[in-house]
């Protein structure tokens, strides 16, 4: 009997710059919608959120899962006018997901702790 090989998890990590100001409600509505649209898709990831005083300064994001709907979640994202200045900072295969069982896990980080928030989206 031959077992079938695990599926095969893409990954992209992005930089990017609000474009707009997000309300404490705007940012929920936001993790809302993308849980909802990551749980059909088999979508898993991590939003990190680097803020300056009372104000979103940055978005650090990951995302992982088949390489087609991960491929159609950056379209979204890269067609989205409340993102700006995008820097991709990984793409490609991944051992394995780093965050099963998130469809959007989420964190705040301050600009003193911002260099520990990029290196988590290097997948190596």
């Amino acid at each position: 009997m031959q077992l079938d090989a695990p599926p095969t998890i893409y990954g992209f990590g992005y930089l990017s710059t609000p474009t707009v100001e997000f309300s404490d409600r705007q940012l929920s509505d936001l993790l809302l919608a993308a849980r909802a649209w990551n749980n059909l898709r088999q979508i898993s990831g991590k939003l990190i959120v680097l803020e300056e005083g009372e104000r979103i300064a940055r978005f650090a994001q990951w995302v992982e899962g088949p390489r087609e709907e991960v491929e159609l979640c950056m379209q979204r994202i890269l067609a989205d006018p409340r993102h700006g200045a995008f820097e991709v900072q990984w793409q490609g295969e991944t051992a394995g997901r780093r965050f099963a069982g998130w469809d959007m896990a989420y964190d705040v980080y301050a600009p003193a702790e911002w260099t520990g928030a990029a290196p988590s989206l290097d997948a190596g």
